[in-house]
Protein backbone atom coordinates (compact mmCIF):
# COMPACT_ATOMS: atom_id res chain seq x y z
CA UNK A 1 0.00 0.00 0.00
CA UNK A 2 1.32 2.87 -0.92
CA UNK A 3 1.09 6.29 1.45
CA UNK A 4 -0.83 9.29 0.31
CA UNK A 5 2.44 11.53 0.99
CA UNK A 6 4.64 8.86 -1.34
CA UNK A 7 2.02 8.79 -3.50
CA UNK A 8 2.29 12.44 -4.64
CA UNK A 9 6.12 12.26 -4.51
CA UNK A 10 6.45 9.42 -6.99
CA UNK A 11 3.79 11.44 -9.58
CA UNK A 12 6.31 14.25 -9.41
CA UNK A 13 9.18 11.73 -9.95
CA UNK A 14 7.80 10.11 -12.92
CA UNK A 15 9.48 11.47 -15.67
CA UNK A 16 13.12 10.42 -13.65
CA UNK A 17 11.56 7.06 -12.58
CA UNK A 18 11.80 4.80 -15.54
CA UNK A 19 15.22 4.48 -17.76
CA UNK A 20 15.24 2.32 -21.25
CA UNK A 21 14.51 -1.21 -19.61
CA UNK A 22 11.99 0.45 -17.31
CA UNK A 23 14.40 0.11 -13.92
CA UNK A 24 13.99 2.64 -11.52
CA UNK A 25 16.15 5.47 -11.02
CA UNK A 26 18.04 5.04 -7.65
CA UNK A 27 19.48 7.57 -6.00
CA UNK A 28 23.46 8.46 -5.63
CA UNK A 29 23.00 10.14 -2.11
CA UNK A 30 20.95 10.92 0.40
CA UNK A 31 20.69 13.88 3.20
CA UNK A 32 18.96 13.03 5.80
CA UNK A 33 18.48 14.35 9.44
CA UNK A 34 18.37 18.26 7.98
CA UNK A 35 16.51 20.88 8.48
CA UNK A 36 15.44 21.53 4.54
CA UNK A 37 13.88 24.65 3.74
CA UNK A 38 12.74 24.22 0.26
CA UNK A 39 11.06 27.15 -0.73
CA UNK A 40 8.55 25.23 -2.42
CA UNK A 41 5.07 26.34 -1.29
CA UNK A 42 3.42 22.69 -1.74
CA UNK A 43 6.65 21.52 0.74
CA UNK A 44 7.94 24.26 2.29
CA UNK A 45 9.59 21.53 4.88
CA UNK A 46 11.75 18.41 4.65
CA UNK A 47 14.01 16.12 6.62
CA UNK A 48 15.63 14.00 3.69
CA UNK A 49 16.39 14.65 0.29
CA UNK A 50 17.49 12.74 -2.68
CA UNK A 51 19.87 13.33 -5.45
CA UNK A 52 20.90 11.16 -8.64
CA UNK A 53 23.41 13.07 -11.11
CA UNK A 54 23.07 16.16 -11.32
CA UNK A 55 19.30 16.35 -10.32
CA UNK A 56 17.03 16.30 -6.86
CA UNK A 57 15.00 12.64 -7.27
CA UNK A 58 13.46 12.92 -4.12
CA UNK A 59 12.43 15.48 -0.99
CA UNK A 60 10.49 14.32 1.51
CA UNK A 61 10.31 12.62 5.43
CA UNK A 62 13.02 9.58 5.41
CA UNK A 63 10.74 7.39 5.08
CA UNK A 64 9.60 8.32 1.70
CA UNK A 65 13.30 9.75 0.48
CA UNK A 66 14.50 5.96 1.13
CA UNK A 67 11.99 4.02 -1.02
CA UNK A 68 14.27 5.83 -4.46
CA UNK A 69 17.49 4.36 -2.40
CA UNK A 70 19.44 1.28 -3.88
CA UNK A 71 21.70 -0.98 -2.42
CA UNK A 72 25.24 1.84 -3.90
CA UNK A 73 23.26 4.65 -2.36
CA UNK A 74 25.54 6.39 -0.05
CA UNK A 75 23.71 8.40 3.35
CA UNK A 76 24.80 11.17 4.90
CA UNK A 77 23.58 12.57 8.27
CA UNK A 78 23.78 16.22 8.31
CA UNK A 79 22.78 16.31 12.26
CA UNK A 80 20.17 18.33 12.19
CA UNK A 81 21.65 21.59 10.38
CA UNK A 82 19.80 23.69 7.83
CA UNK A 83 19.74 23.30 4.04
CA UNK A 84 18.86 25.54 1.52
CA UNK A 85 18.81 26.33 -2.01
CA UNK A 86 22.01 27.18 -3.56
CA UNK A 87 22.10 31.48 -3.12
CA UNK A 88 21.81 33.10 -6.29
CA UNK A 89 23.67 36.57 -6.53
CA UNK A 90 21.34 38.75 -8.32
CA UNK A 91 23.74 41.10 -9.21
CA UNK A 92 27.15 41.50 -9.63
CA UNK A 93 30.47 41.42 -12.00
CA UNK A 94 32.04 37.93 -12.32
CA UNK A 95 34.25 39.10 -14.84
CA UNK A 96 35.22 42.35 -14.02
CA UNK A 97 35.86 41.49 -10.12
CA UNK A 98 38.95 38.78 -11.43
CA UNK A 99 41.43 41.43 -12.27
CA UNK A 100 41.00 42.97 -8.66
CA UNK A 101 41.59 40.17 -6.78
CA UNK A 102 45.36 40.92 -6.43
CA UNK A 103 44.66 44.64 -6.67
CA UNK A 104 44.93 46.84 -4.04
CA UNK A 105 41.96 46.91 -1.20
CA UNK A 106 40.87 50.37 -0.05
CA UNK A 107 37.58 50.97 1.53
CA UNK A 108 35.25 54.05 1.66
CA UNK A 109 35.75 54.56 5.49
CA UNK A 110 39.35 55.46 4.54
CA UNK A 111 41.05 58.92 4.83
CA UNK A 112 42.92 60.39 2.08
CA UNK A 113 46.29 59.55 3.80
CA UNK A 114 45.14 56.21 4.94
CA UNK A 115 44.40 55.35 0.79
CA UNK A 116 47.41 57.06 -0.69
CA UNK A 117 49.45 55.22 2.54
CA UNK A 118 47.69 52.07 1.35
CA UNK A 119 48.44 52.35 -2.09
CA UNK A 120 52.04 52.71 -1.60
CA UNK A 121 52.49 49.84 0.09
CA UNK A 122 51.01 47.49 -2.49
CA UNK A 123 52.93 49.41 -5.05
CA UNK A 124 55.99 48.51 -3.68
CA UNK A 125 55.11 44.94 -2.38
CA UNK A 126 53.63 44.21 -5.78
CA UNK A 127 57.12 46.23 -8.64
CA UNK A 128 55.65 43.32 -11.20
CA UNK A 129 52.14 44.91 -11.52
CA UNK A 130 51.98 47.54 -14.13
CA UNK A 131 49.54 49.33 -13.74
CA UNK A 132 49.16 48.99 -10.57
CA UNK A 133 45.36 49.01 -10.03
CA UNK A 134 43.00 49.49 -7.11
CA UNK A 135 39.31 49.83 -5.54
CA UNK A 136 37.52 50.60 -2.97
CA UNK A 137 37.86 54.70 -1.92
CA UNK A 138 35.10 57.23 -1.59
CA UNK A 139 35.71 60.07 -4.00
CA UNK A 140 33.92 62.36 -1.57
CA UNK A 141 36.57 61.74 0.80
CA UNK A 142 38.80 64.17 -0.84
CA UNK A 143 36.83 66.95 -0.96
CA UNK A 144 34.94 69.19 -3.81
CA UNK A 145 37.91 68.86 -6.20
CA UNK A 146 37.97 65.29 -5.73
CA UNK A 147 41.28 63.02 -5.69
CA UNK A 148 43.65 64.74 -8.13
CA UNK A 149 47.20 62.74 -10.10
CA UNK A 150 49.18 65.09 -7.71
CA UNK A 151 47.71 63.17 -5.06
CA UNK A 152 47.97 59.57 -6.66
CA UNK A 153 51.95 60.67 -7.67
CA UNK A 154 52.86 61.17 -3.88
CA UNK A 155 52.27 57.49 -3.77
CA UNK A 156 52.93 55.74 -7.17
CA UNK A 157 54.91 57.62 -9.35
CA UNK A 158 57.03 55.29 -11.41
CA UNK A 159 54.67 53.90 -13.56
CA UNK A 160 50.55 54.45 -14.44
CA UNK A 161 48.46 53.66 -11.98
CA UNK A 162 43.96 53.38 -12.29
CA UNK A 163 42.46 53.30 -8.79
CA UNK A 164 38.33 52.63 -8.93
CA UNK A 165 36.07 54.02 -6.05
CA UNK A 166 34.17 51.79 -4.36
CA UNK A 167 31.22 51.80 -7.16
CA UNK A 168 33.15 51.97 -9.99
CA UNK A 169 31.53 54.81 -11.54
CA UNK A 170 34.60 56.96 -11.34
CA UNK A 171 38.44 56.13 -11.51
CA UNK A 172 41.55 58.00 -10.80
CA UNK A 173 44.35 58.07 -12.15
CA UNK A 174 48.30 59.19 -12.15
CA UNK A 175 50.27 61.16 -13.98
CA UNK A 176 52.03 58.37 -15.36
CA UNK A 177 48.87 57.13 -16.66
CA UNK A 178 47.68 60.28 -17.90
CA UNK A 179 51.08 60.77 -20.18
CA UNK A 180 50.55 57.20 -21.05
CA UNK A 181 47.30 57.39 -22.80
CA UNK A 182 48.04 60.89 -23.61
CA UNK A 183 45.04 62.50 -21.54
CA UNK A 184 45.39 66.41 -21.32
CA UNK A 185 43.40 69.81 -21.95
CA UNK A 186 42.75 69.03 -25.58
CA UNK A 187 41.06 65.88 -25.16
CA UNK A 188 37.95 66.55 -25.55
CA UNK A 189 34.85 65.09 -22.70
CA UNK A 190 32.90 61.57 -24.29
CA UNK A 191 29.95 63.19 -23.19
CA UNK A 192 30.20 66.77 -21.26
CA UNK A 193 28.44 66.51 -17.82
CA UNK A 194 27.61 63.00 -18.20
CA UNK A 195 30.75 61.17 -19.24
CA UNK A 196 33.79 63.60 -18.36
CA UNK A 197 36.81 64.33 -16.75
CA UNK A 198 37.66 66.93 -13.67
CA UNK A 199 39.71 69.73 -14.77
CA UNK A 200 41.07 72.24 -13.45
CA UNK A 201 39.90 75.97 -14.24
CA UNK A 202 43.00 76.07 -17.11
CA UNK A 203 41.21 73.03 -18.64
CA UNK A 204 43.74 70.25 -17.37
CA UNK A 205 42.21 67.00 -16.43
CA UNK A 206 42.84 66.57 -12.95
CA UNK A 207 43.15 63.00 -13.04
CA UNK A 208 39.56 62.11 -11.79
CA UNK A 209 37.54 60.53 -13.97
CA UNK A 210 33.70 60.35 -14.07
CA UNK A 211 31.92 57.68 -15.26
CA UNK A 212 32.51 54.82 -17.85
CA UNK A 213 32.71 56.26 -20.83
CA UNK A 214 35.64 58.86 -19.72
CA UNK A 215 37.56 55.42 -17.88
CA UNK A 216 36.74 52.40 -20.03
CA UNK A 217 38.80 53.41 -23.18
CA UNK A 218 41.84 54.93 -20.45
CA UNK A 219 41.69 51.11 -18.44
CA UNK A 220 41.50 49.60 -21.82
CA UNK A 221 45.05 51.49 -23.30
CA UNK A 222 46.63 50.53 -20.25
CA UNK A 223 45.97 46.98 -20.06
CA UNK A 224 44.09 46.91 -16.90
CA UNK A 225 42.56 43.52 -17.77
CA UNK A 226 45.08 40.99 -19.43
CA UNK A 227 45.35 37.32 -19.52
CA UNK A 228 47.62 37.15 -16.99
CA UNK A 229 45.52 38.69 -14.34
CA UNK A 230 42.57 37.42 -15.01
CA UNK A 231 43.73 33.87 -14.75
CA UNK A 232 45.58 34.69 -11.36
CA UNK A 233 42.17 36.01 -10.45
CA UNK A 234 39.93 33.23 -11.09
CA UNK A 235 40.41 30.09 -9.33
CA UNK A 236 40.53 31.45 -5.98
CA UNK A 237 38.07 33.76 -6.39
CA UNK A 238 35.36 31.05 -8.01
CA UNK A 239 36.83 29.11 -4.89
CA UNK A 240 35.30 31.60 -2.81
CA UNK A 241 32.12 32.14 -4.41
CA UNK A 242 31.76 28.02 -3.71
CA UNK A 243 32.57 29.21 -0.06
CA UNK A 244 30.14 31.60 0.33
CA UNK A 245 27.11 28.89 -1.16
CA UNK A 246 26.57 31.05 -4.08
CA UNK A 247 25.85 28.43 -6.91
CA UNK A 248 24.61 30.58 -9.65
CA UNK A 249 24.90 34.65 -10.69
CA UNK A 250 23.32 37.00 -13.15
CA UNK A 251 26.43 38.97 -14.25
CA UNK A 252 25.67 42.68 -14.47
CA UNK A 253 28.15 43.64 -17.64
CA UNK A 254 31.66 42.13 -18.25
CA UNK A 255 32.90 45.77 -18.93
CA UNK A 256 36.13 46.23 -19.12
CA UNK A 257 38.05 43.02 -20.36
CA UNK A 258 35.76 42.68 -23.79
CA UNK A 259 37.44 40.43 -25.69
CA UNK A 260 39.77 38.70 -23.03
CA UNK A 261 37.65 38.43 -20.37
CA UNK A 262 34.70 36.25 -22.87
CA UNK A 263 38.03 34.05 -24.20
CA UNK A 264 38.35 33.05 -20.58
CA UNK A 265 35.17 32.45 -20.31
CA UNK A 266 35.46 30.61 -23.70
CA UNK A 267 37.94 28.35 -22.20
CA UNK A 268 36.23 27.90 -18.79
CA UNK A 269 33.29 26.41 -20.29
CA UNK A 270 35.21 24.16 -22.82
CA UNK A 271 37.06 22.93 -19.54
CA UNK A 272 34.18 22.84 -16.89
CA UNK A 273 35.74 24.79 -14.89
CA UNK A 274 32.91 26.78 -13.85
CA UNK A 275 31.44 26.02 -10.24
CA UNK A 276 28.63 28.27 -10.84
CA UNK A 277 25.90 29.04 -13.50
CA UNK A 278 26.62 32.31 -14.77
CA UNK A 279 23.68 34.04 -16.72
CA UNK A 280 25.46 37.06 -18.30
CA UNK A 281 24.33 40.41 -19.96
CA UNK A 282 25.46 43.05 -22.81
CA UNK A 283 26.05 46.49 -20.86
CA UNK A 284 25.01 49.58 -22.22
CA UNK A 285 25.96 53.09 -20.90
CA UNK A 286 26.93 55.19 -24.05
CA UNK A 287 24.96 56.64 -26.89
CA UNK A 288 27.21 54.86 -28.98
CA UNK A 289 26.82 51.52 -27.25
CA UNK A 290 23.18 51.57 -27.54
CA UNK A 291 23.35 51.40 -31.35
CA UNK A 292 24.72 48.46 -32.10
CA UNK A 293 23.68 47.01 -28.38
CA UNK A 294 20.99 44.49 -29.93
CA UNK A 295 23.00 43.34 -32.36
CA UNK A 296 26.01 42.60 -30.09
CA UNK A 297 23.94 40.83 -27.64
CA UNK A 298 22.65 38.42 -30.66
CA UNK A 299 26.06 37.87 -31.32
CA UNK A 300 27.01 37.27 -27.85
CA UNK A 301 23.53 34.76 -27.22
CA UNK A 302 25.06 33.02 -30.00
CA UNK A 303 28.57 32.11 -28.82
CA UNK A 304 27.76 31.76 -25.06
CA UNK A 305 24.30 29.43 -24.41
CA UNK A 306 26.02 26.53 -22.42
CA UNK A 307 24.16 25.73 -19.04
CA UNK A 308 26.82 27.02 -17.08
CA UNK A 309 27.56 30.26 -18.67
CA UNK A 310 24.61 32.27 -21.18
CA UNK A 311 24.48 35.99 -22.23
CA UNK A 312 20.33 36.66 -22.78
CA UNK A 313 20.61 39.89 -21.17
CA UNK A 314 20.58 43.71 -21.86
CA UNK A 315 22.15 45.87 -19.08
CA UNK A 316 21.12 49.58 -19.70
CA UNK A 317 22.63 51.60 -17.17
CA UNK A 318 20.55 54.48 -16.78
CA UNK A 319 22.36 56.96 -14.23
CA UNK A 320 25.36 56.56 -11.63
CA UNK A 321 25.89 57.07 -7.68
CA UNK A 322 24.96 58.99 -5.04
CA UNK A 323 28.44 59.97 -3.91
CA UNK A 324 30.08 60.34 -7.52
CA UNK A 325 26.74 63.29 -7.98
CA UNK A 326 25.82 61.36 -11.38
CA UNK A 327 22.73 59.48 -9.44
CA UNK A 328 19.53 60.62 -11.71
CA UNK A 329 17.50 62.77 -9.29
CA UNK A 330 13.58 64.36 -9.54
CA UNK A 331 15.08 67.35 -7.53
CA UNK A 332 18.31 68.87 -7.44
CA UNK A 333 20.88 68.14 -5.13
CA UNK A 334 21.50 69.64 -1.74
CA UNK A 335 24.95 70.20 -1.98
CA UNK A 336 26.17 71.01 -4.81
CA UNK A 337 23.47 73.30 -4.01
CA UNK A 338 21.19 73.47 -7.72
CA UNK A 339 23.30 70.09 -8.96
CA UNK A 340 21.06 67.97 -11.09
CA UNK A 341 22.78 65.07 -12.67
CA UNK A 342 22.02 64.07 -16.22
CA UNK A 343 20.90 60.41 -17.04
CA UNK A 344 24.59 58.75 -18.83
CA UNK A 345 21.77 57.25 -21.62
CA UNK A 346 19.53 60.05 -22.81
CA UNK A 347 15.79 59.51 -22.25
CA UNK A 348 15.18 59.66 -26.22
CA UNK A 349 18.32 57.20 -26.50
CA UNK A 350 17.23 54.37 -23.83
CA UNK A 351 13.44 54.58 -24.31
CA UNK A 352 13.44 53.43 -27.95
CA UNK A 353 16.07 50.78 -26.88
CA UNK A 354 14.20 49.07 -24.08
CA UNK A 355 11.45 49.09 -25.84
CA UNK A 356 12.99 47.33 -28.87
CA UNK A 357 14.58 44.33 -26.71
CA UNK A 358 10.94 44.32 -25.39
CA UNK A 359 9.80 43.75 -29.06
CA UNK A 360 11.45 40.77 -29.56
CA UNK A 361 11.27 39.22 -26.17
CA UNK A 362 14.43 40.21 -24.71
CA UNK A 363 15.23 40.59 -20.58
CA UNK A 364 16.36 44.23 -19.48
CA UNK A 365 17.85 44.68 -16.55
CA UNK A 366 18.27 48.82 -15.90
CA UNK A 367 20.88 50.48 -13.45
CA UNK A 368 18.13 53.00 -11.41
CA UNK A 369 19.84 54.38 -8.68
CA UNK A 370 17.92 57.63 -8.63
CA UNK A 371 14.06 58.48 -8.28
CA UNK A 372 14.11 59.88 -11.57
CA UNK A 373 16.20 56.74 -13.15
CA UNK A 374 13.94 54.88 -11.30
CA UNK A 375 10.59 56.76 -12.57
CA UNK A 376 11.62 57.12 -16.08
CA UNK A 377 12.10 53.02 -16.22
CA UNK A 378 8.91 52.42 -14.43
CA UNK A 379 7.08 54.87 -16.86
CA UNK A 380 8.86 52.74 -19.87
CA UNK A 381 7.94 49.39 -18.56
CA UNK A 382 4.09 50.76 -18.02
CA UNK A 383 4.27 52.09 -21.76
CA UNK A 384 5.23 48.46 -22.81
CA UNK A 385 2.61 46.68 -20.89
CA UNK A 386 0.29 49.08 -22.23
CA UNK A 387 1.18 48.50 -26.63
CA UNK A 388 2.97 45.20 -26.31
CA UNK A 389 1.17 43.13 -23.73
CA UNK A 390 2.37 39.98 -25.40
CA UNK A 391 5.88 40.71 -24.97
CA UNK A 392 7.60 37.82 -22.73
CA UNK A 393 10.19 40.50 -21.81
CA UNK A 394 11.16 40.31 -18.28
CA UNK A 395 12.33 43.58 -16.25
CA UNK A 396 14.81 44.48 -13.50
CA UNK A 397 15.14 47.71 -11.99
CA UNK A 398 18.42 47.13 -10.00
CA UNK A 399 19.92 49.17 -6.97
CA UNK A 400 16.58 51.04 -6.18
CA UNK A 401 18.44 53.45 -4.10
CA UNK A 402 16.46 56.59 -3.72
CA UNK A 403 12.61 55.48 -4.47
CA UNK A 404 9.81 58.25 -4.41
CA UNK A 405 6.87 56.76 -2.46
CA UNK A 406 4.69 57.46 -4.93
CA UNK A 407 6.78 54.66 -7.44
CA UNK A 408 6.37 51.89 -4.53
CA UNK A 409 3.34 50.14 -5.54
CA UNK A 410 4.33 50.40 -9.50
CA UNK A 411 6.67 47.52 -9.17
CA UNK A 412 4.15 44.93 -8.22
CA UNK A 413 1.56 46.50 -10.48
CA UNK A 414 4.15 46.61 -13.37
CA UNK A 415 5.73 42.72 -12.66
CA UNK A 416 9.07 44.54 -12.18
CA UNK A 417 11.68 42.68 -10.41
CA UNK A 418 13.15 45.12 -7.71
CA UNK A 419 16.76 44.05 -7.32
CA UNK A 420 19.46 45.82 -4.14
CA UNK A 421 22.59 45.39 -2.16
CA UNK A 422 21.82 45.17 1.51
CA UNK A 423 25.20 45.68 2.42
CA UNK A 424 24.83 48.76 1.72
CA UNK A 425 22.35 49.58 4.16
CA UNK A 426 24.03 51.39 6.53
CA UNK A 427 23.37 55.07 8.05
CA UNK A 428 24.28 56.90 4.66
CA UNK A 429 25.92 60.14 5.73
CA UNK A 430 27.19 61.14 2.19
CA UNK A 431 23.15 60.82 0.78
CA UNK A 432 22.25 63.02 4.03
CA UNK A 433 24.63 65.56 3.05
CA UNK A 434 24.04 65.59 -0.66
CA UNK A 435 20.07 64.70 -0.69
CA UNK A 436 18.51 65.45 2.56
CA UNK A 437 16.94 63.47 5.29
CA UNK A 438 13.56 63.63 3.26
CA UNK A 439 15.43 61.70 0.52
CA UNK A 440 17.39 59.60 2.66
CA UNK A 441 14.45 58.33 4.17
CA UNK A 442 13.29 57.20 0.50
CA UNK A 443 16.45 54.64 0.44
CA UNK A 444 15.47 51.27 -0.63
CA UNK A 445 12.31 50.69 0.43
CA UNK A 446 11.86 46.96 -0.18
CA UNK A 447 9.48 46.22 2.40
CA UNK A 448 6.79 48.43 0.82
CA UNK A 449 7.99 47.36 -2.96
CA UNK A 450 7.16 43.42 -1.78
CA UNK A 451 3.80 44.48 -0.24
CA UNK A 452 2.51 46.00 -3.87
CA UNK A 453 3.18 42.10 -4.95
CA UNK A 454 6.59 42.64 -6.09
CA UNK A 455 9.27 40.05 -6.29
CA UNK A 456 12.52 41.61 -4.37
CA UNK A 457 15.69 39.69 -5.15
CA UNK A 458 19.23 40.29 -3.34
CA UNK A 459 22.98 40.71 -4.69
CA UNK A 460 25.93 42.00 -3.85
CA UNK A 461 27.21 44.12 -6.89
CA UNK A 462 30.63 43.08 -6.46
CA UNK A 463 33.17 44.14 -6.61
CA UNK A 464 31.26 47.36 -5.68
CA UNK A 465 31.08 47.20 -1.90
CA UNK A 466 31.61 49.27 1.29
CA UNK A 467 32.19 46.52 3.42
CA UNK A 468 34.91 44.57 1.60
CA UNK A 469 35.03 41.02 0.87
CA UNK A 470 31.69 40.39 3.29
CA UNK A 471 29.86 42.29 0.66
CA UNK A 472 30.29 39.96 -1.51
CA UNK A 473 28.81 37.26 1.36
CA UNK A 474 24.78 36.40 1.41
CA UNK A 475 24.84 35.50 4.93
CA UNK A 476 26.13 39.35 5.78
CA UNK A 477 23.52 40.75 2.90
CA UNK A 478 20.45 38.95 4.80
CA UNK A 479 21.31 39.71 7.58
CA UNK A 480 21.49 43.52 6.68
CA UNK A 481 18.45 43.75 4.82
CA UNK A 482 16.49 42.08 7.86
CA UNK A 483 18.61 45.02 10.26
CA UNK A 484 19.74 47.93 7.91
CA UNK A 485 22.40 48.12 10.01
CA UNK A 486 26.39 47.25 10.03
CA UNK A 487 26.59 43.68 10.71
CA UNK A 488 26.62 42.23 14.64
CA UNK A 489 25.84 45.68 15.46
CA UNK A 490 22.10 46.19 16.73
CA UNK A 491 22.67 49.16 18.51
CA UNK A 492 23.63 50.95 15.54
CA UNK A 493 21.88 53.81 14.22
CA UNK A 494 19.18 52.22 11.10
CA UNK A 495 19.58 52.96 7.67
CA UNK A 496 16.05 55.17 7.49
CA UNK A 497 13.18 53.80 7.29
CA UNK A 498 13.57 51.21 9.83
CA UNK A 499 10.44 50.01 8.84
CA UNK A 500 11.52 48.89 5.42
CA UNK A 501 13.51 45.76 6.71
CA UNK A 502 12.97 42.43 5.16
CA UNK A 503 11.63 39.44 7.00
CA UNK A 504 14.05 35.84 6.81
CA UNK A 505 11.74 34.38 4.90
CA UNK A 506 11.74 37.39 2.25
CA UNK A 507 15.63 37.63 2.39
CA UNK A 508 15.88 34.34 1.52
CA UNK A 509 13.90 33.98 -0.62
CA UNK A 510 15.27 37.25 -3.14
CA UNK A 511 18.73 34.80 -3.00
CA UNK A 512 16.39 31.68 -3.73
CA UNK A 513 13.24 31.14 -5.24
CA UNK A 514 12.76 35.11 -6.74
CA UNK A 515 16.25 35.36 -7.79
CA UNK A 516 15.61 32.13 -10.19
CA UNK A 517 13.03 33.52 -11.78
CA UNK A 518 14.32 36.86 -12.35
CA UNK A 519 17.42 34.88 -14.60
CA UNK A 520 14.64 33.00 -15.88
CA UNK A 521 15.97 29.50 -14.42
CA UNK A 522 12.79 28.92 -11.78
CA UNK A 523 12.31 25.80 -13.75
CA UNK A 524 15.64 24.62 -12.71
CA UNK A 525 17.09 26.03 -9.71
CA UNK A 526 16.22 28.59 -6.78
CA UNK A 527 14.06 25.69 -4.95
CA UNK A 528 14.86 22.25 -3.37
CA UNK A 529 12.31 20.38 -5.26
CA UNK A 530 11.96 16.73 -7.30
CA UNK A 531 13.44 17.64 -10.69
CA UNK A 532 15.62 20.49 -10.27
CA UNK A 533 19.20 20.83 -10.33
CA UNK A 534 20.93 19.84 -7.19
CA UNK A 535 21.89 23.11 -6.09
CA UNK A 536 22.35 23.48 -2.42
CA UNK A 537 24.21 24.86 0.88
CA UNK A 538 24.54 23.72 4.12
CA UNK A 539 25.11 25.80 6.75
CA UNK A 540 26.57 25.58 10.16
CA UNK A 541 23.33 27.36 11.90
CA UNK A 542 19.84 27.44 11.80
CA UNK A 543 19.10 31.05 10.68
CA UNK A 544 15.76 30.61 11.68
CA UNK A 545 17.09 30.39 15.21
CA UNK A 546 19.16 33.21 15.23
CA UNK A 547 18.60 36.89 16.10
CA UNK A 548 19.39 38.35 13.02
CA UNK A 549 22.58 40.11 14.07
CA UNK A 550 24.18 37.07 14.55
CA UNK A 551 22.93 35.75 10.81
CA UNK A 552 26.20 36.85 9.83
CA UNK A 553 28.31 34.81 11.66
CA UNK A 554 26.55 31.27 10.35
CA UNK A 555 29.03 29.56 8.22
CA UNK A 556 28.71 27.50 5.04
CA UNK A 557 29.32 23.83 5.69
CA UNK A 558 28.58 22.50 2.41
CA UNK A 559 27.69 23.57 -0.92
CA UNK A 560 26.68 20.79 -3.95
CA UNK A 561 26.32 22.78 -7.50
CA UNK A 562 24.78 20.38 -10.26
CA UNK A 563 24.94 17.53 -7.77
CA UNK A 564 28.92 17.99 -7.42
CA UNK A 565 30.45 19.11 -4.29
CA UNK A 566 32.20 22.10 -5.05
CA UNK A 567 32.85 23.33 -1.37
CA UNK A 568 33.44 21.42 1.79
CA UNK A 569 33.10 17.02 2.08
CA UNK A 570 30.18 14.79 2.50
CA UNK A 571 32.92 12.22 3.10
Amino acid sequence: MIRFGSYLVLLVLWPLMATAGDAPVVADRILHNARIYTLNPAQPWADSLAIVDDRILAVGSREVVEAVAGSDTRRHDLQGRLVLPGFIDTHMHVGDTLPYVNAAALSPDMDPEEVLDTLRMHAEAHPEQNPVIGSGFLGAAFGEQGPTAADLDRAISDRPAMIFDEGFHSAWINTAAMRAVGLDATTPDPDPGVHYYRRYPDGRPTGWLIEGGAFNWISERLGVVSPESLAAGADSFFATLSAMGITAAFDAGMIDGGETTLALFDRLVAEGGLPLRVVGSHYVNTREKAATALAQLDQLGERFADEFFTVNTLKVSLDGTVEARTAWMLEPYRQPPGHLARPLLAPEVAGPLIVSAAERGTDVHLHTLGDAAVRFALDTVADIRERLPASDSRFTLCHVQVVNPADEARFGALDVVAQSTPSWYVYDDIALEFLGEERLAQHYPLRSIAAGGARVTLGSDYPATWIGLDGLNPLFNIEMAMTRRPPGEPEAKPQPRASEVLSLEQAIRGYTRDAAWQIRLEDEIGSLEAGKQADLVVLSDNLFELPAHRIHRAKVDLTVMDGKVVFGSLE
